[in-house]
């Protein structure tokens, strides 16, 4: 019984001091979590100042416990870098890739110990550091760099380091000295090894050495690259030379773009482009060729010849790239001179063969359309999968209005959430890699991230977010969409990164006072200047929503200079009264207000005088400006992201 007792007083002892020191601990992490944002900014202040001692001394001060431990032990890393405190450097470079290991980091990482054991002539542990991050980051651009500091160190394998460095980045920091170390055994190289120095030397504008170099390369090797060269000093002679040689060599190592790029400058070189195109259809050996000059030739025909090399591309060659471009051609012009048997037949053959986002969506729409018309009970099947898997796309907006929801492009009672959700690191599941990077952005110290080189897309759009780029930051998530297998769920932050909402206060309170749907004026700023408000247009369109003097002055009766448009309220008042201007000319028609604030009022108004009463998706397909035609598909397609993101749209 009184072991019992002892045994119980024993327990209740070290469980009283256990929830003692978890106190303390608590309390302890709690006061220094106030005090490390103090050294953390102190640390900084001196870091910007050169005072690279200072800055690590109160970086240092900052706890284990802290949340901003591993930041703080970064730029104690840095700071002792930048005063080559090689020993310490390299310490807390160790001990942070430790606590983090992010493959978004740890190239840096292993750069920063590379070159500072380089620095400090310790040259087999740099060799084998530089060793292990083409190991296990060879994409990097760390990796890359890695060759270049490779060729320093090991003589007997330096030519292949130098290769290896401008085959990957030909036009990267150290390719000018690479190319000069090169060019020094050029009689030296093989092939493998000169077209990359030629190409180096091309891409950093140094032309009279490439040629140098390509002229000694075999020709089914070169000849793409060296016509792309004597375009730049154009040499329009020597252009038509080497494409009527090339064309006639096996071109099967070169991609199709590639190629018709140069088949595009060859045309350019020439008197007539349809005889050079019509020249290349003819000698060419390769199939793709030939289907790339029947497609671009097609353009320089009237519409028979245009109908007649469409189709002989996609009868002779559905193999190639432009084939489904072409079969597209075909089915548009069907469609918009009402042959509705044709229409179809070329529709269905399309949706049989190919699979493009880019076309596929249009060919869904368009057919369901054509089969509407006739009574064809089978549209709704077409707009079904449109919508089911192209949600994003602007004629899944067209069929949603037009199918689903009928009063939906009508709708102008909506109002943008004026408090909108914080767009955090885009990994969340990665909790410490993602801490460290908001650390970065909640203590304003941004241009630490440049120092990782990320190529992930995603993290990229989310650090130009956090910089203030708005444009890139929207460029790279939209990359980050078009180039997904499977679309993003729609609660996936890159749909906020590629549609992001600014200045919603000022576009809803302009936006009631004319009578405007908020959400059209916000889709119609991302196009004109993606939300940049000191943005001009060569012709002196100003601001966020590109403000013409002239125009300014219309609405206004004001002479406003650059200096007052790019006023954000300003030119949000003075942009929407200009689209109310627009209602009144079109009686309320948005889509057609959006094709007039691109390309004027009186350029839409003989449009339509010249095309009669056709449908509206029949005047676009009509337009004669492929600017102003994809114009109206983006800020709609804008317009319905915006809508599937922020306000939930049920399709």
């Amino acid at each position: 019984m009184e072991s019992k007792k002892l045994i119980t007083i024993i327990i209740s002892g070290f469980s009283l001091i256990f929830l003692l020191c978890f106190s303390g601990f608590k309390l302890y992490s709690y006061n220094h979590n106030n005090n490390a944002v103090n050294y953390y900014k102190q640390g900084l202040e001196y870091y910007s100042k050169n005072d690279f001692q200072n800055a690590y001394y109160n970086f240092s001060k900052i706890s284990f416990v802290s949340d901003i431990y591993p930041n703080a032990l970064f730029k104690c890393a840095k700071s002792a870098d930048m005063i080559n405190d090689y020993k310490t450097a390299i310490r807390n470079y160790r001990l942070f890739d430790f606590i983090l290991k992010d493959k978004n980091i740890s190239p840096f990482i292993l750069w920063r110990i590379g070159n500072l054991y380089f620095d400090n002539g310790k040259i087999q542990e740099s060799k084998k550091t530089f060793l292990k991050l083409i190991k296990l980051y060879p994409e990097s651009e760390y990796g890359i760099a890695s060759y270049y500091m490779l060729s320093k160190i090991d003589d007997g394998k330096k030519r292949e380091y130098l290769v290896n460095y401008i085959k990957y980045s030909p036009k990267g920091k150290y390719s000018t000295n690479v190319s000069e170390e090169l060019l020094k055994t050029k009689d030296e190289l093989n092939v493998k090894e000169a077209l990359p120095l030629a190409n180096s030397l091309y891409e950093n504008e140094k032309y009279i050495e490439a040629i140098d170099v390509y002229k000694d390369i075999p020709i089914e090797y070169s000849w793409v690259s060296l016509v792309k060269l004597l375009d730049k000093i154009n040499s329009k002679k020597n252009i038509i030379k080497v494409v009527q040689k090339g064309i006639t060599l096996d071109n099967s190592h070169y991609d199709e773009d590639t190629l018709s790029e140069v088949i595009e400058i060859y045309a350019d070189s020439n008197i007539t482009k349809l005889k050079a195109y019509d020249y290349i259809y003819s000698n060419a050996k390769d199939r793709r060729i030939k289907a790339i000059a029947l497609f671009k030739s097609s353009y320089l025909l009237n519409n028979d010849g245009f109908i007649k090399r469409n189709l002989l591309l996609s009868e002779k060659f559905p193999d190639s790239k432009f084939a489904p471009y072409a079969l597209y051609n075909l089915f548009i012009e069907a469609y918009k001179e009402n042959k509705i048997p044709l229409a179809l037949k070329y529709g269905k053959k399309h949706l049989a063969l190919y699979k493009d986002k880019n076309l596929t969506p249009n060919v869904l729409y368009f057919a369901a359309s054509l089969k509407k018309k006739i009574q064809d009970g089978s549209y709704k099947e077409l707009f079904n999968r449109l919508m089911k898997e192209y949600p994003n796309n602007y004629f899944a907006y067209r069929a949603y209005s037009k199918e689903i929801n009928k009063n939906f492009a009508k709708k102008r009672d909506l109002k943008i959430r004026t408090k909108l959700q914080k767009i955090n690191y885009p990994y969340g599941e990665n909790k410490k890699t993602a801490m460290f990077f908001e650390n970065f952005s909640n203590m304003n110290d941004l241009d630490v991230y440049e120092d990782f080189r990320i190529q992930n897309i995603l993290i990229k759009s989310w650090i130009e977010y956090k910089k203030g780029n708005r444009a890139l930051s929207s460029v790279y998530a939209r990359d980050y969409i078009n180039n997904s297998d499977i679309l993003p769920s729609r609660s996936h932050i890159v749909w906020k990164l590629a549609y992001p909402v600014y200045y919603p206060e000022l576009i809803n309170k302009y936006s009631e006072i004319n009578n405007l749907n908020p959400y059209l004026i916000l889709s119609l700023i991302k196009e004109e200047s993606h939300f940049n408000p000191s943005i001009q247009s060569y012709v002196g369109a100003t601001g966020l929503m590109q403000i013409m003097p002239s125009t300014a002055y219309m609405v206004s009766g004001i002479n406003y200079k650059y200096g007052d448009l790019i006023n954000e309220e300003l030119n949000i008042k003075l942009g929407t009264k200009y689209f109310k201007y627009l209602m009144d000319v079109f009686s309320n028609n948005e889509m057609l207000c959006i094709l007039g604030y691109n390309s004027g009022p009186n350029a839409v108004l003989r449009w339509i005088k010249k095309e009669g009463n056709v449908p509206f998706d029949i005047l676009v397909e009509n337009i004669p400006y492929g600017e102003t035609k994809n114009y109206v598909k983006k800020v709609y397609s804008a317009y319905w992201n915006y809508l599937l993101t922020y306000e939930k749209i049920k399709i």
